[in-house]
């Protein structure tokens, strides 16, 4: 009987580590992600739309839809000094929520599956 309480109530803390991770502020869900062993880290490709960036403390902010080499799409969120040309495609060095750094890149370099799902 102590046995089955003790599993119990692990799966209980589990589920509320797994509902709490979910309502974690973006900043903080960053932290984590970027020292998780358990998540690899991943280019993910994104298209600048025609949405104004949310101007933050001297930076503009981008939350993209973007997608891996694979064709799998990935929301990413990343910051700039400047506002991006609308257009231009980026490879985003990202894990998890945590995105390392990204560059401004040429549509010919886009994996082939990933050209087809951002000019869809």
């Amino acid at each position: 009987m102590k046995k089955l309480k003790g599993i119990g109530i692990g799966i209980v803390v589990i589920l509320i580590l797994i509902v709490g991770y979910t309502f974690l502020p973006q900043t903080v869900k960053e932290v984590l992600d970027r020292g998780n062993p358990f998540i690899s880290q991943e280019d993910v490709y994104v298209q600048i739309d025609e949405h104004q960036p949310k101007k933050v403390q001297h930076r503009y902010e981008y939350s993209l839809i973007g997608y891996t080499s694979g064709g799998n799409e990935k929301k990413v969120n990343f910051t700039s000094s400047t506002i991006l040309p609308e257009g231009s495609y980026l490879k985003v060095d990202a894990k998890g929520s945590y995105v390392k750094t990204w560059e401004v890149i040429k549509s010919h370099k886009l994996p082939s599956k990933t050209k087809e799902e951002l000019e869809e």
